[in-house]
């Protein structure tokens, strides 16, 4: 029967004043709090983006990435220290092989004067054969081996040119590098090692945030938890107000008797009573958390404003324009580097070169000199011709000597140009500057880059946060009036009820509260109902499941 009146209660006319100052009590506290939440949403998308924001300066800056920043910086200050000193010993090993390519030049100029000599000795030995057959046919063969002797001397000319030119951009590269090293060396390795400690300082700044970062997210964390469930007070106390009102809807929808009527308004006297202390408790409680809230936001701001100051973003800028300006003589340097590792390619491949040139040199010097003694064997038996002959041919073995002994000198010429240093080991020291430069301002630009990012939008979520968290402060510390406003009710309800005659209940009672008990789905207003039912009339009400709780807090 009473749960065929609960299904018509929503066609019911609100006539009592109290039924009616309930619902619309209950339809307000739905918005205020409906608005509640939505600040409390958008307060903690503010809080994830300030603190998403200051991760990401420590995460651009971490131990790992700006650690080799700072051994880069140091290791580039360390190289420019000494590139004057770098520089000199490889000009000096520069004058030693320009000495060398010379003094080679010089050898084979002379090489090719006894050429030049044992071709006219030919000549002067077919002559005086007077066109001998025999006679004519060494000199031809002599001719075709000192031809092929002129080719390879041009070889080698043509290979100490290319090495003489290499040496000419060495040494041009290095004096535009030296005079960029006049500029800034030592100021700018001084400063550049200065720089790496202000990094290497700045690191434990920022270590310190992300401490601080981290204390502040675990306090923001366990207020919004406080927050949450105290938010639920709202739908809760609306819920615990509609079943009020839907229970004196019951009790004028079965028209029961005054004494049944009664002990109805008791008890809902004491349902509004004891929400009234649940909501003031909770409201407390949320108060406290968002006013706790206000100190945490404030930290952050600070944090924040320390990015934007001497000790945050503007070092960084600073450090970057500081970077930044040794980066031409890096540029220099990197050639000089590129071009002494050429001109020691250049130097191998030229070794290797010379060194084939002047072994064929040697064969060919063996073949003249061959044909020289041939042919002064030859002249014995040719008489007064051969006479003329041999001397020709005494000559040209004497030439033959001498290009043998100048072979040798080429050679050993050569041997000490392949035993020059490596023009690059000086400043081959591993990872190459350029990289190491920029690897470290990619680091300190991307620290810039979240620090500009946390400074023009964190200041902004910060002064937003503040003012939302002052409003919702100011917002439901109104909110006693909504206890007082439920206590008044429950006092017109419980005046309501010693007005009338005190009655024995009537038989119907038992059922009325149970069909009552039905409508709640809060823990705290059975356990209400309970005590009251007992209390008052020692008896009990059907019990409703706990799984059938919309809210196990109340």
């Amino acid at each position: 029967m009473f749960q065929d009146t609960i299904d018509t209660l929503a066609a019911t006319p609100a006539e009592c004043p109290v039924r009616r100052d309930l619902t619309h009590l209950a339809a307000g506290l739905d918005t205020r709090f409906l608005h509640a939440g939505t600040m409390l949403a958008d307060a903690i998308r503010m809080v994830d983006r300030i603190i998403g924001g200051l991760d990401g300066i420590v995460a651009a800056l971490d131990e790992r990435t700006a650690g080799a920043a700072v051994a880069d910086l140091a290791d580039v200050a360390d190289r420019l220290t000494v590139l004057p000193a770098t520089l000199a010993v490889r000009s000096g090993r520069l004058t030693r092989i320009a000495g060398t390519a010379s003094a080679l030049h010089q050898q084979v100029l002379d090489m090719h004067r006894i050429l030049r000599v044992l071709n006219i000795y030919g000549m002067n030995i077919k002559i005086a054969a007077s066109g001998e057959e025999q006679f004519v046919g060494f000199v031809d063969g002599m001719n075709a081996r000192l031809a092929m002797g002129q080719q390879q001397l041009d070889g080698v000319i043509g290979k100490l040119k290319e090495l003489e030119a290499g040496l000419g951009t060495a040494r041009q590269v290095d004096r535009l590098l030296a005079a960029e090293c006049g500029k800034v060396v030592p100021a700018a390795p001084r400063r550049l090692a200065a720089d790496a400690a202000g990094l290497k300082d700045h690191l434990d700044t920022v270590s310190t945030l992300a401490q601080r970062v981290a204390v502040i997210a675990r306090s923001i964390q366990a207020k919004v938890a406080v927050l949450l469930g105290a938010l639920q007070v709202g739908d809760s106390t609306r819920q615990r107000l509609e079943h009020v009102v839907s229970a004196l809807q019951l009790v004028e929808a079965h028209d029961c008797g005054a004494a049944d009527a009664t002990f109805v308004d008791r008890l809902l006297a004491a349902q509004l009573n004891a929400a009234a202390q649940d909501f003031s408790r909770e409201i407390a409680a949320l108060i406290a958390s968002l006013a706790g809230l206000v100190p945490d936001a404030h930290a952050l701001a600070d944090l924040i404003a320390q990015q934007a100051g001497d000790d945050g973003r503007a070092f960084l800028l600073r450090l970057d324009e500081s970077v930044t300006g040794v980066t031409q003589v890096v540029i220099q340097l990197q050639s000089a580097h590129a071009q002494a590792q050429s001109m020691a390619a250049l130097i191998s491949e030229a070794v290797v070169d010379l060194t084939g040139r002047v072994q064929n040199l040697s064969g060919i010097r063996l073949d003249v000199q061959d044909i020289a003694t041939n042919t002064r064997l030859l002249c014995r038996r040719q008489g007064g011709v051969g006479r003329a002959v041999s001397v020709v041919a005494t000559e040209v073995d004497v030439y033959a000597r001498e290009l043998g002994n100048m072979t040798a000198e080429v050679s050993q010429t050569i041997a000490s140009l392949s035993d020059t240093p490596d023009l690059s080991q000086d400043d081959d020291a591993g990872r190459d500057i350029g990289d190491a430069l920029g690897g470290a301002l990619d680091v300190i630009r991307e620290a810039c880059r979240q620090s500009g990012q946390v400074v023009l939008e964190g200041n902004d979520d910060a002064r937003r946060l503040i003012d939302l968290l002052r409003t919702a402060v100011a917002g439901f510390e109104a909110e006693p009036a909504t206890p007082d406003l439920m206590q008044d009710a429950a006092a017109i309800l419980a005046e309501r009820s010693r007005a009338d005659a005190p009655l024995p209940p009537g038989e119907a009672l038992p059922a009325l509260l149970n069909a009552i008990a039905q409508l709640y789905t809060m823990a705290r207003e059975r356990e209400v109902h309970a005590d009251f039912a007992r209390s008052e009339l020692g008896i009990e009400t059907v019990a409703v499941e706990e799984e059938e709780d919309d809210d196990g807090l109340f």
